[in-house]
């Protein structure tokens, strides 16, 4: 992979080890934040993680200009959400 100190300071995970936690390490706040937590269990049967992951950094890719390692938790979760609505809508 590409080498991302320039633009994010973090490197980027390994592809197999995708993220399995709904709204980060903190509780879900606000309605919003509820929305998105109570949605990714309600699918969770129907999409597997990695799909999700892998169709959320595309959205990501063909939408910003941004590292996706660069962005915080809840952007890349609010990105993962997106995924999940786009793929449970087709």
């Amino acid at each position: 992979m590409a080498d991302h100190s320039r633009c994010c300071a973090r490197r980027p995970e390994p592809a197999g080890k995708a993220r399995t936690v709904v709204a980060g390490r903190d509780e879900p706040v606000g309605s919003i934040s509820y929305t998105i937590a109570e949605y990714a269990h309600r699918v969770r049967h129907q999409l597997h993680d990695d799909l999700v992951e892998r169709h959320a950094r595309e959205l990501h890719s063909r939408n910003s200009y941004d590292c996706w390692n660069g962005l915080g938790d809840r952007d890349q979760e609010l990105w993962r959400h997106m995924a999940r609505l786009d793929l449970t809508n087709r």
